[in-house]
């Protein structure tokens, strides 16, 4: 019989098996099985035994390089060879590479002849040298240096070849974390093919040096990050702050009246006097440089190990604990029955490690224990000395200006081992407070002369001590310094900006992300520079074409069965579609995919209603794979997937391939009206005038706006308390960072929050339930919400249209859209924890919980069946669930049919849910019924009242 395999290879006179799990299959024809299935080739007449140890050895090969590691032909023993059927993505590259790095380079032999595996890898033109200097990148697992060597042999010549090939990354960064060879190489072709041939080296060995340093820079992120506690503590503190501020100012009247219990009309009269302001300021002050001295010793612990980071930070750790006399320490550091235990300073902690290094103590694992802790919360503090001065500043610009001027604290001390993070002949201060408190003075960088020392001209109302803490809180986040952001409040500074950049924009975090980026920008008509000396300058010269500009711009046509499928889930998938519905929206996707969707030949079919551009989001919100839709033909028959793909042009899953195709042709075709031909002749243009297109912004904003901002004052004071928990940041900043989450990094945050104890289950649950903004649209007038039927799009995920990301950036809708989106966001990671049988929801359960919760978890559960230990709460085919008060699936006013569009929320495809009922009944983790069972837990879900 004959095999049609991968790569055009036709196998005459073998047999195929496949692995099963009820044991080996022979293929009859390629029919049977997916394109790209692997296969164990081999005799027939061969031996079951032997059949079974070739499909096994078959399936350990997959499970360590993938199934297109069984392309490369690797011997399974026994006369069995691994292969392909046809239809595989990629080339024999891909597949040698993913073998070689299954199999190591004492099993390459299995690959076959070594001429032959090299010639796969680099080509016809391969030399002895270039062998050799593989076997050391393979032998050395250099495997990023191999991969991209492999991809860049198309464009470079055998010696370049090695000198790629002797590349190394920082350890422990992964430089090739998705992406094939094969695709890897197609785009260097079209970015580097126009670039003349000794250029290319230096562009390839930039590119590399470029983004090994960013993704050393986003693990430098990554450990500094790790000095801090998981446990968000911005609560604890502030309350052991404004614990140890009232005792103050107790203790400060009664000292002032002279007078142990002095009277509540003695304490209404009292007013603070000059020597008030001055202890905060100085408190403030000295709180500062602690949280400072704080930071900057995590960042140098993380970057050079504890003992290199602590010799490092000694003379900032001195400074700073000079700042804070031994009574204030020990007042700062008592324990308050009831509160945390952390100090109410920061100073505090800044004393204990001064005063350790200053015993010469040795750096054992009890030294380890002692500093480790002190460090863990040096954002935390940070965080609050931020709002403390917030709060300072609010009470004395414009009342107090003059004790503001009056305030000059010593820096010397500070700078002599501080040193400048910002050069002082560009700093202008922050005007809004240091104006107040200069009075007439210049700021500093007019105030200084050239080669004159800062430090004796800098004064505190130069502020330069504020900002050293803001951007030692940056370089814990892992950036440079903190960004100004101006017109937006104190603290007038974002320590962790997102990263910034227009779409198209070529991005550093793998090499794939940057080739790929580029390749977009030559597909959009974007031309390299004659003579780039860097990759840089390439994409530079690139991103400056006309048509990079002209390819972001254009709304498209999308026909009338595609977009009323716009937000809908793919049956038997926990995917949602999304239909592009401009250029700049496929451009977004194509930054993020690294992949053409973007490219002109789809954008025009898209502009002109010929094709559908879509786009699956996991129940995370994240992009994970693109189609292209084209209309059968005649159109009426329906549509069909022309393409699809997942990130940088892999196959996506081949169960989720199945089933959306088979998705795409039940969806009917255009009504005739929509695809009508168009007529040779045009009617002559009627004389009446065009009625003027709607103005969204303009004509609904003002109402909406109105509606959400009192929607939100309702919502916010209760729901952002909860998030802040979740980010572990103060209130005011807890919506911007969360929107910044990925979906894994959300789901981790809020396990964490729960774990720790931050925030509970039903708090969270009711704070991620308050959505200020679908109130404010279904409270729209109705005759509003139909002429706009692009306004129910704000209740979904981004990409918004253009004239909807107008909408939300108007500041009386801005919050509230925030706010619903990272509650939609934060029911998604809840979901995602109990498909997890995360332990946190099961602890969460063992106490009093609440009836919405419960129901809405139990239906995602059920809904998704997840490969966890389920335990049936009732028999299948029934509806009534056990417990009291009793209740049933169908009633359409009891809480279980209530919690449907909960479990909508949280992920679930609730279409499936009568079928899992009949199948398997209500179904909920095991986790969940360790303390009494269904019939306890349910009467717990009834003993909290929210």
């Amino acid at each position: 019989m004959k095999i049609r395999l991968s790569g055009g290879v036709v196998a005459s006179g073998r047999h195929a098996w496949i692995a099963r799990p009820s044991g080996p299959q022979r293929l009859l024809d390629g029919a049977a099985a997916h394109p790209g299935k692997p296969v164990a080739l081999g005799p027939e007449e061969a031996p079951a035994d032997e059949v079974a140890n070739a499909v096994r050895e078959l399936s350990l090969l997959v499970a360590d390089g993938g199934a297109v590691a069984a392309g490369a032909g690797v011997d399974l023993g026994a006369g069995f060879r691994s292969a392909r059927l046809e239809g595989a993505r990629g080339d024999q590259r891909d597949a040698v590479l993913a073998a070689l790095r299954a199999v190591g380079l004492h099993g390459a032999h299995r690959l076959g002849e070594r001429a032959g595996v090299l010639v796969a890898l680099f080509g016809p033109a391969v030399t002895k040298r270039v062998g050799a200097a593989a076997g050391r990148a393979a032998e050395e697992g250099r495997w990023a240096a191999l991969h991209l060597a492999s991809a860049a042999s198309d464009v470079l010549g055998p010696e370049q070849i090695e000198r790629v090939l002797a590349l190394e990354a920082p350890g422990g960064v992964d430089l090739t974390p998705g992406g094939s060879p094969s695709v890897l190489a197609g785009y260097l072709r079209q970015v580097l093919g126009p670039v003349p041939a000794p250029r290319r080296l230096a562009l390839v060995l930039d590119l590399w040096e470029r983004v090994a340093e960013h993704r050393a820079g986003l693990a430098r992120r990554e450990a500094r990050l790790a000095t801090q506690s998981r446990r968000d503590r911005l609560e604890d503190l502030r309350a052991r702050r404004r614990h140890h501020d009232d005792e103050h100012i107790v203790w400060q009247v009664r000292m002032d009246l002279s007078d142990e219990n002095p009277s509540l009309a003695d304490i209404a009269r009292w007013t603070p006097g000059r020597w008030y302001w001055h202890e905060r300021l100085q408190r403030a002050f000295a709180d500062a440089i602690a949280a400072t001295a704080l930071l900057r010793t995590a960042v140098a612990v993380a970057d050079h190990g504890l003992e290199d980071g602590l010799e490092r930070s000694a003379p900032v750790l001195r400074a700073a604990a000079s700042l804070m006399p031994d009574w204030a320490a020990g007042k700062a550091a008592r324990r308050v029955p009831g509160l945390t235990g952390l100090p109410a300073r920061p100073g505090a902690y800044v004393r204990d490690l001064a005063h350790r290094l200053a015993a010469g103590r040795p750096m054992d694992a009890k030294t380890v224990g002692y500093v480790r802790p002190r460090l863990a919360c040096a954002r935390d503090f940070a965080l609050i000395v931020f709002e403390d001065i917030g709060r300072l500043m609010g009470d004395m610009v414009g009342t107090h200006d003059d004790l503001l001027r009056e305030w000059s604290p010593s820096l010397e001390s500070w700078r002599e081992a501080a040193g400048y993070d910002r050069p002082p002949a560009e700093w202008d201060g922050i005007p809004q407070w240091s104006g107040p408190m200069l009075g007439d003075a210049e700021p500093l960088r007019r105030r200084l002369a050239p080669g004159q020392d800062p430090a004796t001209v800098e004064t505190a109302a130069d502020l330069l001590w504020y900002t050293d803490l803001i951007d030692a809180l940056a370089r814990l986040h892992g950036h440079e310094r903190a960004q100004p952001t101006p017109g937006t409040g104190d603290p007038w500074f974002d320590h962790d900006p997102p990263p910034a950049g227009e779409p198209l924009t070529p991005r550093l975090d793998s090499l794939m992300a940057a080739v790929s980026g580029a390749a977009q920008l030559v597909a959009l008509g974007g031309v390299p520079p004659r003579a780039p000396r860097t990759w840089e300058a390439l994409t530079a010269g690139l991103m400056s074409a006309t048509a990079i500009a002209e390819a972001l711009t254009g709304d498209f046509a999308v026909p009338t069965p595609l977009a009323a499928l716009d937000g809908a889930t793919v049956p038997g998938t926990r995917l949602r579609l999304k239909i592009a519905h401009s250029a700049r929206e496929v451009a977004e996707w194509a930054d993020h995919m690294g992949n053409c969707i973007a490219g002109p030949a789809y954008v025009e079919e898209a502009k002109e209603g010929r094709s559908g551009l879509a786009g699956l989001y996991d129940a995370d919100g994240l992009l994970v794979v693109n189609a292209e839709l084209m209309p059968l033909r005649p159109a009426s028959r329906g549509w069909r997937v022309s393409e699809i793909a997942a990130r940088f042009n892999d196959a996506p899953d081949e169960t989720l391939e199945r089933r959306f195709r088979d998705w795409v042709a039940a969806i009917p075709g255009p009504a005739e009206d929509e695809a009508a031909p168009v007529p040779e002749e045009l009617p002559p243009p009627r004389p009446a005038r065009r009625r003027p297109a709607p103005r969204l912004v303009e004509e609904a904003g003002p109402a909406l706006g109105g509606l959400a901002l009192r929607s939100y004052a309702g919502s916010a004071p209760e729901a952002l308390g909860a998030l802040a928990a979740v980010a572990g940041t103060g209130p005011d900043a807890a919506l911007a960072r969360l929107r910044r989450f990925g979906g894994p990094q959300l789901t981790g945050a809020v396990g964490r929050a729960l774990d720790e104890g931050a925030a509970d289950l039903v708090r969270l649950w009711t704070a991620s339930g308050h959505r200020p903004l679908r109130s404010a649209l279904d409270a729209l007038e109705p005759a509003l919400r139909d002429r706009y039927d692009q306004l129910p799009l704000l209740l979904g995920e981004p990409p918004l249209p253009k004239t909807l990301r107008r909408l939300v950036k108007r500041p009386d809708v801005a919050d509230a859209y925030s706010l619903d989106l990272v509650a939609r966001r934060v029911r998604r990671a809840i979901g995602a924890l109990a498909l997890q049988d995360a332990p946190v929801i099961a602890r969460a359960f063992a106490k009093p919980t609440a009836e919405e919760p419960l129901c809405a978890l139990a239906v995602a559960t059920t809904c998704a069946a997840p490969d966890i230990g389920l335990v049936p709460v009732m028999p299948p085919r029934t509806t009534t669930v056990p417990g009291f008060p009793a209740t049933t699936l169908e009633d359409e006013e009891g809480p279980w049919q209530r919690a449907l569009p909960a479990a909508r929320d949280l992920g679930a495809d609730t279409a499936v849910f009568w079928d899992e009922i009949a199948e398997h009944g209500l179904r909920v983790p095991a986790s969940w019924l360790a303390h009494g069972g269904w019939a306890a837990l349910w009467s717990r879900a009834h003993t909290r009242r929210r």
